[in-house]
């Protein structure tokens, strides 16, 4: 697999461990992530799920089979432009990825738009 490696030794193992079929998407998602918020750390939580954080985590993954659900923390922040954030608790918003033809400019939107709020 050719991907920019994380700083996080742990981040990298999970990376390594997702099955053939998932991780293109996987590391298009990450890539997309990082160029808009390059200052986000990344970990391992929750039952391995890779979380972007800074001082607090703001963008959950959950890999599905043949999806991955991006869970913004405080997804109800998000101005949503393009229609893409689902759910309607009192914080968080998800956006399911099943393509590598998903809209990365709405990501990294959104991603630009958490960080600003952080």
């Amino acid at each position: 697999m050719n991907y920019q490696p994380s700083q996080n030794d742990i981040v990298n193992e999970y990376i390594e461990n997702l099955s053939a079929e998932i991780a293109p998407l996987f590391l298009e998602i990450r890539a997309c992530i990082l160029e808009a918020g390059p200052e986000f750390n990344e970990s391992i939580k929750w039952k391995n799920c890779l979380v972007y954080g800074t001082t607090k985590n703001h963008i959950q993954t959950v890999v599905g089979k043949g999806k991955i659900s991006l869970i913004f923390h405080d997804g109800v922040a998000i101005e949503d432009a393009y229609g893409l954030l689902e759910g309607d608790g009192k914080k968080a918003r998800t956006v399911r990825i099943t393509s590598p033809d998903f809209n990365r400019a709405a990501l990294q939107d959104y991603v630009r738009q958490i960080l600003q709020r952080s």
